[in-house]
């Protein structure tokens, strides 16, 4: 299942169909939703945060304890 389909599916079981902001998954794993993309340094690196359109973006640089340093989109916007 693709990031996509994971937060999809997330968001359709726990009624956030059409609440826009992103779905954050850990290891295939939802972590939670936010209302904006904001704050790397609140998720581990590795995390990809998903739009309802389907664009993702990845927190990168840094580490566990302290956090990402910055979220990466992996789609051309």
């Amino acid at each position: 299942m693709t990031p996509f389909d994971t937060a999809r599916r997330w968001r359709q079981d726990n009624g956030y169909v059409g609440r826009a902001g992103v779905v954050v998954l850990f290891n295939g794993e939802v972590q939670s939703w936010v209302n904006k993309l904001r704050n790397p340094e609140h998720w581990q690196p590795g995390c990809i945060a998903v739009d309802e359109q389907g664009h993702t973006w990845t927190a990168i640089v840094g580490d566990e304890r302290d956090g990402a340093l910055m979220w990466l989109a992996n789609d051309e916007l």
